[in-house]
């Protein structure tokens, strides 16, 4: 049986929604379902300026991956993805990406959330995609 938490998709029902999927020997065992809003400003968070952007913000960066053909997209190293969700800043955003309050004091909830997810796939050796519904 597949664990579904979509706690942060609830009440952004018919907007974009972004899952993450963790697979062990190709069975699904976990889907995290997150607004794209929530996801989109973790992302751009992330990016950090004067620096190349490599894994899931190349991907993100140049709308690829799980943008594009490739949906669901896996993510092709769980470590570098675990240090870059961590790299999260406040100041990565310039004064017009800075969301507003509210968006920003959901994000750490979800931070945290998708950091958990991440390292519980790499501890199992599990795979995880990105999947853009």
């Amino acid at each position: 049986m597949v664990i579904i938490n979509n706690k942060y998709y609830e009440g952004f029902e018919g907007e974009i929604e972004i899952d993450l999927i963790y697979k062990k020997n190709g069975v699904e065992i976990e889907r995290l379902e997150i607004w794209n809003g929530y996801f989109s400003a973790l992302l751009t968070g992330m990016l950090q300026l004067g620096t190349e952007p490599i894994g899931i913000l190349h991907e993100y960066n140049l709308r690829e991956g799980w943008y594009e053909d490739e949906n669901p997209w896996k993510i092709p190293d769980i470590a570098q993805a675990i240090t870059q969700f961590s790299n999260y800043s406040e100041s990565n955003f310039s004064e017009e990406e800075r969301p507003g309050k509210l968006l920003l004091s959901s994000l750490l909830k979800v931070l945290e959330s998708i950091i958990q997810f991440l390292e519980k796939a790499k501890k199992n050796c599990g795979e995880v995609y990105i999947e853009y519904l």
